[in-house]
C-alpha cells in the first residue's frame, strides 16, 4: 500500500509540475510569437503609410543566391527589414520594387508577390520565403509590402529547442525531487503503517493466549460431566483468570483506540490536590512492597495542585506504581511530587533491572518490552506505559523514562501547576 502511495504521491507532483511548467514554456512561445508578429506588422502598415512617389524604380540586382542578403544600415524598422513591390493592376507584373530595408531583384519580387496573390488572403505569411506579407489594391495596381521575417523565425526555433531543453531538465529534476520527497514525506506514514500491524499481531497474539486458554479448560471440564462444580473448581478460576486477563486488555486496546481516533470527548479537568491523589494511590502499594520485600520510600509536597481528570490520573499512577513494583523486588522504590517554577513534578525511580539505552527511545510503544522480565510473567502487556503517556499528554504535560546505574529507573512526569484550588 505503502508503495502504491507513494506512487499516487510521486504521478500527482509530476502532473502537476509538468502541467505548471508547460504551461510557462507555451505562455513565454506564444508571447515572443506575438511579439514578433506585432513588431512585422506595425513595420508593414509604416511601409504602406508612404507615398507611392517614394518608392523606386524596380532595379534587377541579380539572381537571387539563395541566401539573404545582409539588410543596410539605416534600412528596415528595427530588426524587420522590409520591401515594397508594386503590380500592374491588369497584368500583375513587377513594375516597382522599394528595397528600403532589404535587396531583392525583380524575378524574386515576382515570385513572392505571385506567391502572396495565390494564397487568397489580404495578408499572411509565406513560410518557404520567410516573408510575411500584406495587400493593397486600387484600380490601377497592387502594393505588397513585404517582411522579413527569418530574425523570428530563428529566434523562435531557438527559444522552441531551449523550451525542450528546459522541460526536459526540469522534469527530469522534479522526478527526482518527487521520488526523494515522497520517500520522506511517507517515512511517517510507513512507520504507523508497520506499528500498525505489528500492534495487529501482538494484539492477536495476546487474546489468543487466554482465548487458548479458556478453550482447553472448557475442554477438560466437558471431558468429565460427572464431576461437581468443587471437583472442577481450579479449572473454573483459571478461566475466570484468563477471561479477566482478557477484559483488561480489551479495556486498555478500547482506551487507545478511543485516544487515536479522538471518539471518546475529553475528560472533566477539575482543579485537584494532586500531592493527596498521589497519597491515594501509594497506600494499597505499601503492602504489596512489604510482601516483595521491596523499601518504598515518599517524598511528597504537600498542597501541589494541578488541574486534571482525578480518574486518570490515578490510572497514571497505577500504572507507574505497578510497574515500579514489579521490577523492584528486594530493591528500592522512591516517589517524589514537588512543584518547579509552574510545574507539577513526579518522579517515580525503582532500582530493578536497567532498561537499554536503545530501548528507552521505545518504552511508550505499545506491547513494547524492553527486556525478557517485562513478560508476560509480570502480569502485563506492555500497553501500560502507552496508556500513561496518552493520559499524560491530555493534561498537556510530559513523561519521559531514563535508566541509569547511579540513578536506577526513573520515570519522570511533568504536569502544569496552579498555585491554589481556586486559581482561575
Amino acid at each position: 500500500m505503502i508503495k502504491k502511495l507513494r506512487r499516487k504521491f510521486v504521478i500527482t507532483n509530476m502532473v502537476f509540475v509538468t502541467a505548471v511548467i508547460l504551461a510557462a514554456l507555451i505562455t513565454m512561445c506564444v508571447s515572443n510569437y506575438r511579439r514578433y508578429y506585432s513588431d512585422s506588422m506595425r513595420a508593414i502598415e509604416q511601409t504602406l503609410s508612404r507615398n507611392l512617389e517614394d518608392l523606386k524604380p524596380a532595379i534587377d540586382f541579380g539572381k537571387a543566391t539563395g541566401n539573404r542578403p545582409q539588410r543596410p544600415e539605416d534600412g528596415g524598422i528595427g530588426r524587420i527589414s522590409v520591401f515594397t513591390v508594386i503590380l500592374d493592376g491588369f497584368s500583375d507584373t513587377v513594375s516597382a520594387v522599394n528595397d528600403s530595408g532589404i535587396q531583392i531583384d525583380t524575378d524574386t519580387a515576382q515570385t513572392a508577390a505571385d506567391a502572396a496573390l495565390s494564397s487568397g488572403k489580404t495578408s499572411g505569411t509565406i513560410q518557404d520565403m520567410a516573408l510575411r506579407f500584406k495587400i493593397e489594391k486600387t484600380d490601377s495596381e497592387t502594393k505588397i509590402v513585404f517582411a522579413d521575417i527569418t530574425y523570428e523565425k530563428d529566434n523562435m526555433q531557438s527559444l522552441l529547442m531551449l523550451s525542450v531543453l528546459i522541460f526536459v531538465l526540469v522534469l527530469l529534476t522534479s522526478f527526482f525531487i518527487s521520488v526523494y520527497l515522497s520517500r520522506r514525506a511517507l517515512s511517517p506514514v510507513q512507520e504507523a503503517w508497520d506499528k500498525q500491524h505489528q500492534f495487529v499481531a501482538d494484539a492477536s497474539h495476546e487474546l489468543k493466549t487466554p482465548l487458548t486458554v479458556i478453550l482447553a479448560n472448557l475442554d477438560i471440564l466437558k471431558s468429565h460431566p460427572e464431576n461437581t462444580i468443587a471437583e472442577e473448581k481450579r479449572w473454573l478460576d483459571n478461566t475466570e483468570e484468563e477471561a479477566v486477563r482478557m477484559k483488561d486488555l480489551l479495556q486498555d486496546l478500547l482506551f487507545l483506540a478511543k485516544e487515536d481516533a479522538a471518539a471518546a470527548p475529553p475528560a472533566p479537568h477539575t482543579p485537584l490536590n494532586f500531592s493527596q491523589v498521589v497519597w491515594e494511590c501509594i497506600l494499597p502499594f505499601e503492602s504489596v512492597a512489604y510482601e516483595q520485600n521491596t523499601t518504598m520510600t515518599e517524598d511528597i509536597k504537600d498542597n501541589t495542585f494541578v488541574s486534571g481528570n482525578e480518574k486518570q490520573l490515578k490510572q497514571l499512577l497505577m500504572i507507574l506504581l505497578d510497574n515500579a513494583c514489579k521490577y523492584a523486588k528486594n530493591g528500592e522504590i522512591l516517589i517524589t511530587l514537588e512543584q518547579k517554577h509552574e510545574k507539577a513534578v513526579l518522579r517515580v525511580k525503582n532500582t530493578g533491572p536497567l532498561i537499554p539505552k536503545e530501548d528507552l527511545e521505545h518504552i511508550f510503544e505499545r506491547f513494547y518490552r524492553a527486556s525478557k522480565s517485562r513478560s508476560r510473567e509480570t502480569g502485563g502487556y506492555g500497553l501500560g506505559l502507552s496508556i500513561a503517556q496518552s493520559i499524560v499528554h491530555n493534561h498537556k504535560g510530559s513523561i519521559k523514562a531514563s535508566s541509569t546505574t547511579q540513578e536506577g529507573t526513573v520515570f519522570t512526569v511533568s504536569l502544569p501547576a496552579r498555585k491554589s484550588p481556586i486559581e482561575p
